[in-house]
C-alpha cells in the first residue's frame, strides 16, 4: 500500500443546467425574405434650359414711361374724383335740408350755396393731396424753388439733385408775364367776337355759371383766392414737379393740357391751356409762389374786380368797347413781347426738348381716362349750351 498516494478530492457537485426562459411553443418555421427587385429605371439626359428671349429696349422704355406717368396723373385723377364726391355730398345735403324744411330749392338758393359747396369740395381734395404728398408740399423748395433731390423719374434719376424754380423775378419779366396773361384773355375774347360776327356763338357754360354765382363772399373767395392756390399746388406744384424728369417741355405741356381739360369747358379749357403754359414756365423757372400770384391776378383782379366794375358802370355798348380795347391791348403787348424775347423762348424749347418717345407716356391708362372723361364732359356741356 502506497502511503504516499494523495487522497482523492471529493467530486464537485453537479451544477444544475439553466432552463430555457422561452415558453414551450413550437419553433416557428421562418423563411428568409427575398429581396425586392426594382424595375429598371430609364435614364433621361439633362435638357438644356431655354435661353431668355431678348426684349425690345423700346418696349421696355415705353412701359417704364407709362408707369412713371401713371403715378402723378393718377394722383391728379384721384384729386378730381375726391373733389367731385365732396361737391356731390354737399349738394345732396343741401337738397335734403331743403326738403326737410318743406321749402322749394330756388335758383337763388343754388347760387347762394355754390361758393360754399366749391370751398368744401376743394378743401376735401387738397386735404387728400396733402396726405399723399405732404413730404413734398411741406418743404421750402416746393413753394420758393431751388435745388432739391428728385424722388421721381427713371431709376437713374432718383436721388439726384436738380433745380426746380429758384430764379429771381425781375420787375420787367413780371410785367411781361402779366402782359401775356392779358394777351391770352384777349385772344380768346377776339375769337369769340369773330364767331359772333359771322352769326355763330362759342358758349362757355362754366364762365356763365361763374358769372351768375359770383355774387357771394364764399364764391369770390373761391374764385379769387382759394381756387387759384389749390389749383397751382396740384398742377404746377405736384404734377409739374413729378413730370420734370421727363424734360421741362413735356412737364409744362402735359400739366397745361390736363389743367385745361380739368375745367370741363371748351372755351374755358382753351384759355386754361394757354394760361397753363405760361404758369408752368413761371413755376418751372421762378417759383410756385409767383405762379400763384399771377393766377390770383388773373382771377381776382383782371377777370374779377376790373371786369366787374366795367360791367357795373358801363352799358352794353360801353362794356363791349371796353372788352374789345382791352383785348387789343393784350394782343399787341403779346406780339411785342414775342418780337423782343421770341428767340430766347425758341432756344428754351430747343434746349429742354424731351427725348424721343417721351410723349408715349400719354398712352398710360390714367392719362387716357382723365383726358377722355373731361373731354367728354366739355363736349357734352358745349353741345348742350349750343342747343339751349
Amino acid at each position: 500500500m502506497n502511503t504516499n498516494q494523495e487522497p482523492q478530492r471529493p467530486a464537485a457537485p453537479s451544477q444544475p443546467q439553466p432552463q430555457s426562459l422561452q415558453p414551450g411553443y413550437p419553433a416557428a418555421n421562418y423563411q428568409a425574405q427575398q429581396p425586392v427587385r426594382q424595375p429598371a429605371q430609364t435614364y433621361y439626359p439633362p435638357q438644356p434650359l431655354p435661353l431668355p428671349q431678348p426684349q425690345d429696349p423700346r418696349k421696355v422704355q415705353r412701359r417704364m414711361r407709362r408707369r412713371m406717368v401713371n403715378r402723378p396723373v393718377g394722383l391728379t385723377l384721384a384729386y378730381e374724383v375726391v373733389m367731385n364726391i365732396g361737391a356731390a355730398v354737399v349738394a345732396l345735403t343741401i337738397v335734403i335740408v331743403t326738403m326737410a324744411e318743406r321749402s322749394e330749392l330756388t335758383n337763388l338758393m343754388v347760387i347762394r350755396h355754390t361758393g360754399i359747396m366749391m370751398l368744401i369740395a376743394v378743401t376735401c381734395a387738397i386735404v387728400f393731396l396733402l396726405f399723399m404728398r405732404r413730404k413734398d408740399i411741406l418743404t421750402r423748395e416746393f413753394w420758393l424753388g431751388g435745388p432739391h433731390r428728385d424722388n421721381y423719374g427713371e431709376p437713374w434719376q432718383i436721388g439726384r439733385v436738380s433745380r426746380y424754380g429758384g430764379a429771381h423775378m425781375k420787375p420787367l419779366w413780371l410785367l411781361v408775364f402779366l402782359t401775356l396773361c392779358l394777351g391770352i384773355q384777349g385772344v380768346v375774347t377776339l375769337v369769340q367776337f369773330g364767331f359772333s360776327a359771322i352769326g355763330l356763338s362759342l358758349p362757355s357754360p362754366t364762365s356763365e355759371s361763374i358769372t351768375e354765382s359770383a355774387v357771394t363772399v364764399s364764391m369770390w373767395l373761391y374764385i379769387g383766392l382759394i381756387g387759384p392756390i389749390f389749383e397751382e399746388v396740384l398742377f404746377r406744384g405736384v404734377l409739374l414737379k413729378e413730370l420734370k424728369p421727363f424734360g421741362r417741355n413735356f412737364a409744362i405741356v402735359t400739366s397745361a393740357l390736363l389743367f385745361g381739360l380739368f375745367h370741363g369747358d371748351v372755351v374755358q379749357g382753351a384759355f386754361a391751356f394757354l394760361m397753363g403754359l405760361l404758369l408752368g414756365f413761371v413755376a418751372m423757372e421762378y417759383s410756385l409762389v409767383w405762379a400763384i400770384a399771377i393766377h390770383i391776378f388773373n382771377n381776382a383782379i383782371l377777370s374779377g374786380v376790373v371786369d366787374g366794375l366795367a360791367s357795373h358802370y358801363l352799358n352794353d355798348n360801353g362794356y363791349l368797347a371796353y372788352s374789345l380795347i382791352l383785348s387789343l391791348i393784350g394782343v399787341v403787348g403779346t406780339i411785342i413781347a414775342f418780337v423782343l424775347y421770341g428767340r430766347g423762348l425758341k432756344d428754351y424749347v430747343r434746349v429742354n426738348r424731351s427725348a424721343s418717345g417721351t410723349y408715349l407716356g400719354w398712352t398710360s391708362w390714367t392719362f387716357i381716362v382723365f383726358v377722355a372723361g373731361n373731354a367728354l364732359t366739355a363736349i357734352v356741356s358745349f353741345i348742350g349750351a349750343l342747343m339751349g
